[in-house]
């Protein structure tokens, strides 16, 4: 497989126009500065059917509903760390991942690699703190390839069944996120959430000074932090829609500029020490409801059938 970090590093140095103009799109509170005026309009239609209130107030007030924290919270349950457990040796933490349907599981395919032994691949569910600052206790689920297994390694994603959690799918009791193949989910300039296990620390969130910067018609590339076992997590935007798969941070480089929540451009002096990334980049929820619907025809009808729940316009998920 080729150096992706280095190849995303190199999409990130090209896009410079596009990040100016994501620049003067904030600072001026005009998305079309770096948005065509199509996508612009997308995203408004999408805003109203959440709320009308919401179509005119794209990059104008930063101030959300109270309702953000719980439906944050709420999707967060079904977002797991991914772990390897080889025989006799300790569980080593590999990534992030999230439920996408009551059964299947998605990651990234270099956080599960087709040649790891299946019997060593689990999702780990409420690895989190309860709010007395103590570790809460949390629930390991086997995964289960023979059921459900699909890996593209040019895409960098990965989608596989879970064994049952108390006799039933691990969705019933944690949730799932929608996956939604329709575009104008989110804007450049717009603010983006990472919900992740970085480092296979205790799950933590990532909000508000993360803005979309860049796309093209595969990624997205955001300035959120991010760390080492952040791959694999979920992006969502500020209606907790799933917009991407993040799969690799990469070092900034010294002096290099990133957007503040405001709109103003610092500057991140990088040393030896910093272990954050805050150059990221993500494959878009889109690219990944396209590829599998084509290779939904290639499946056997019990495969078939379990990807079709995750592809239902109205699954019944969290978000």
């Amino acid at each position: 497989m080729p150096d992706e970090t280095a190849a995303a590093a190199e999409r990130w140095a090209a896009d410079t126009d596009e990040i100016s103009k994501t620049y003067a799109a904030i600072a001026a509170n005009d998305p079309t500065l770096a948005n065509n005026k199509s996508t612009v309009e997308r995203r408004r239609s999408r805003l109203k059917a959440h709320d009308p209130r919401n179509e005119a107030r794209i990059g104008a007030d930063d101030s959300l509903s109270v309702i953000f924290l719980s439906r944050g919270l709420d999707v967060s349950r079904a977002v797991g760390r991914v772990v390897h457990k080889e025989p006799g040796q300790p569980t080593a933490a590999y990534g992030s991942g999230v439920l996408v349907s009551p059964r299947l599981f998605m990651t990234n395919n270099h956080v599960t690699p087709t040649e790891f032994p299946p019997s060593q691949g689990a999702a780990e569910f409420d690895y989190e703190h309860s709010d007395d600052g103590t570790d809460k206790p949390f629930t390991s689920v086997p995964f289960d390839r023979r059921t459900f297994w699909f890996t593209d390694e040019e895409l960098d994603f990965s989608l596989v069944a879970l064994n049952d959690l108390d006799g039933a799918p691990p969705g019933e009791r944690q949730g799932w996120v929608r996956l939604i193949g329709q575009q104008g989910k989110v804007l450049n300039g717009e603010a983006v959430n990472v919900i992740h296990h970085p480092e296979g620390e205790r799950k933590r969130v990532s909000i508000r000074e993360n803005r979309v910067v860049s796309r093209d018609v595969q990624r997205l590339r955001y300035t959120s932090d991010t760390r080492d076992g952040s791959s694999g997590s979920p992006v969502f935007n500020d209606q907790w829609e799933m917009v991407a798969l993040h799969c690799r941070g990469f070092p900034a480089k010294k002096g290099d500029k990133f957007l503040t929540r405001t709109g103003e451009i610092w500057t991140r002096e990088m040393g030896e020490e910093a272990i954050h990334y805050l150059a990221n980049e993500g494959l878009r929820a889109s690219r990944i409801v396209k590829r599998l619907k084509e290779a939904r025809a290639d499946l056997d009808p019990d495969m078939r059938a379990l990807l079709d729940e995750a592809l239902k316009k109205d699954n019944g998920g969290n978000s």
